[in-house]
């Protein structure tokens, strides 16, 4: 087959970092393209060269056999290329109608918006991904996997000739991952669309690729059929080792209680909500979008009101109104939005890495150089974090080294309560191990931790006990060694 796109020696360089280093491959038409590797391996910069956001140092693209300069967005869409990037860039401001039809043609009839015409593919299109709202809905109150459908619905409705999907299902439930696959399946096969498919789930790649392409600290490594390989072949090429979980088996859960909840409510979002969480436990929450766990995190956190309910930190109640109070009572979180909700993105590593600790790095207001410099160094060391300098800007850093950061930044406040919200949410299998890693140590410590999660091997792995929610209750409650994917399904699902 005829390739619709080819690299050849591609190398870009930001300053004195290499970010892709003579990389050629090529994509077949009407073919989904898988692309592997860790964070930090080069995909962004390769999806942003076809996007005429970057363009190469050194080497050629071509399209369609031909050269193309690819310098700007706009010259990107000209040449047939729709791009769904993982953090979703959309207007929460406008509706979802609106965001749709964003720079389209179709959006307006004569001097003025086409309102009717905007809406009725609008339904059209979320009747296709199953997704039940109304075009005039707001974008910014839809949950972040609504949003996520969304941004996908956008790029498959103006039926690219290739289209980029970049973690696409990163904050999807497993059925609204189906839907999006049988929606590209059927744009491939009834239009001839070209998919370059990125994704640390390396089960949607054996699911739904046909090759797949491996990076590796931004170099070429190999393309290969998918039904060649298996899973665990992938792993090594990306990561050049095996990964070991007998590391996460170990459980550190004490009696004591750190975090009790007595019937929690808060509108239609959840109701009677109880639990307790132990000194060393990791405790997750699972369920489907929907189900109500981001909002019991957001609740106890704070950031979201109740309507009733106790909240007892060590067996003393305690009245938490906002962050703030519940930063005093040595409670911490971690966001599911790592960009919006848990990093300044115009700030610098080091900035962010030490916002919620100024106040041990600073006295009578004014920073001490040498204490944000140590701390920093610190931070790096023991999580890990792998970045050119301090203070280079955050964005800067790969998803899983930016994620090392928010952990490190709320674990330097000295919580003995941690809650997670979708912890490894976009990040590739080396940085989820790390990560992995990271928690089970915070917990060996006598941290207490709450963690929501939508991946099930992940709640399994890593958790002492697992709770259900669906529909904003608690349907069942799992040890670990009962716990399986079809189990804690059941419970999501209320069968």
């Amino acid at each position: 087959m005829a390739a619709v796109i080819e690299f050849k020696n591609i190398t870009k360089r930001f300053g004195g970092t290499v970010a892709l280093n003579d990389v050629s491959f090529s994509i077949e038409k009407g073919e989904i393209h898988c692309l592997c590797g860790e964070n930090g391996a080069g995909k962004s910069t390769l999806i942003n060269l076809c996007g005429g956001v970057f363009t190469p140092t050194e080497g050629q693209i071509l399209v369609n056999g031909r050269e193309e300069n690819i310098n700007t967005i706009r010259k990107s869409e000209k040449l047939g290329f729709s791009i769904v990037h993982q953090e979703v860039p959309l207007c929460l401001n406008m509706s979802v109608a609106h965001n749709i039809f964003l720079g389209s043609a179709e959006a307006t009839k004569g001097w003025f918006l086409n309102e009717k015409h905007m809406s009725e593919k609008t339904r059209e299109l979320l009747d296709m991904f199953r997704l039940h709202v109304e075009p005039t809905t707001l974008l910014g109150s839809l949950s972040i996997a609504e949003q996520s459908i969304v941004q996908i619905a956008k790029a498959v409705y103006f039926k690219p000739d290739i289209l980029i999907l970049d973690e696409p299902t990163a904050a999807l439930t497993n059925d609204q991952r189906e839907v999006m696959f049988e929606v590209v399946r059927k744009l491939v096969k009834e239009h001839g669309t070209t998919v370059l498919y990125v994704s640390h789930r390396l089960e949607e790649v054996m699911m739904l690729g046909d090759r797949l392409t491996v990076l590796k600290d931004g170099k070429y490594v190999t393309t290969r059929n998918v039904s060649d390989v298996t899973m665990d072949e992938i792993v090594t090429l990306m990561v050049g080792r095996k990964i070991e979980k007998t590391e996460w088996d170990r459980s550190y859960v004490t009696n004591e209680e750190l975090l009790t909840v007595k019937n929690l409510c808060n509108g239609k979002k959840f109701q009677n909500i109880s639990f307790s969480l132990h000194r060393g436990e990791i405790l997750g929450l699972a369920g489907f979008v929907g189900a109500g766990r981001t909002e019991v995190l957001s609740s106890i956190f704070g950031a979201d009101k109740l309507d009733s309910g106790e909240v007892y930190v060590k067996g003393e109640r305690v009245n938490i109104r906002s962050p703030k109070d519940a930063i005093r009572k040595k409670i911490s979180m971690i966001p599911e939005n790592r960009r919006d909700d848990g990093l300044v993105t115009s700030m610098s590593i080091r900035q962010n890495a030490q916002l919620a600790v100024m106040d041990r790095i600073s006295s009578k207001g004014f920073l001490s150089e040498s204490k944000s410099v140590s701390l920093m160094e610190e931070m790096i060391n023991k999580y890990s974090i792998k970045v050119g300098g301090m203070n280079d800007m955050i964005l800067t850093l790969s998803g899983g080294n930016q994620q090392k950061v928010v952990i490190a930044k709320w674990i330097g406040n000295d919580p003995e309560i941690l809650l997670c919200d979708e912890p490894t949410r976009g990040i590739d299998v080396g940085a989820k191990s790390e990560v992995y890693t990271i928690l089970k140590d915070i917990a060996s410590h006598g941290i207490g931790i709450l963690m929501v999660s939508s991946e099930l091997p992940e709640l399994i792995n890593l958790c002492d006990r697992i709770i259900v929610m669906h529909e904003g209750r608690i349907t069942g409650e799992i040890m670990r060694e009962e716990a399986t994917e079809e189990l804690i399904t059941r419970y999501a699902a209320a069968i």
